[in-house]
């Protein structure tokens, strides 16, 4: 009992020296990035979007949208069931008549001041197409 013991000891005592394992790869060669590294890339993905979102329309694009029969709202940040331009009693009375979908990047993580950036335009986006959807949300 003794030599497993001591047999265990040593093994545990070399594995300590050895160089952590690589969880970043899925066995098969591709690379898995880190949190650190994906939070990076999405802060840069969200620095090109900026202002390609910026200088898009809302309310010519929520017309575009009505045109083509398509009527949702757009969400607000994080988990609440408020949507951005709408008074809350309001979307109560409307809530079922058009669902809700989110712009890319408009979430409850944050992931860095450019990310930041895009979620204020994103929300101010959201304002306006929000406005004009909502008169077809009452049929």
């Amino acid at each position: 009992m003794k030599q497993l013991y001591l047999a265990l000891a040593s093994l545990l005592a070399l594995s300590a020296c050895m160089p952590p394992a690589n969880n970043n790869t899925a066995g098969n060669g591709v690379n898995i990035p880190g949190a650190s590294a994906s939070a990076a890339d999405k802060e840069r993905y969200f620095a090109a979007q900026l202002p390609i979102l910026q200088a898009r329309n809302p309310e010519a694009d929520a017309q575009a949208a009505i045109a083509r029969g398509e009527r949702y709202f757009l969400c607000n940040a994080g988990r609440s069931n408020t949507l951005p331009g709408i008074e809350p009693d309001v979307y109560a009375q409307v809530r079922n008549h058009c669902p809700t979908r989110c712009l890319d990047g408009v979430t409850d993580a944050l992931y860095g001041p450019n990310h930041h950036r895009y979620l204020q335009a994103a929300l101010a986006y959201s304002t306006r197409w929000n406005q004009v959807i909502l008169p077809t949300c009452n049929k």
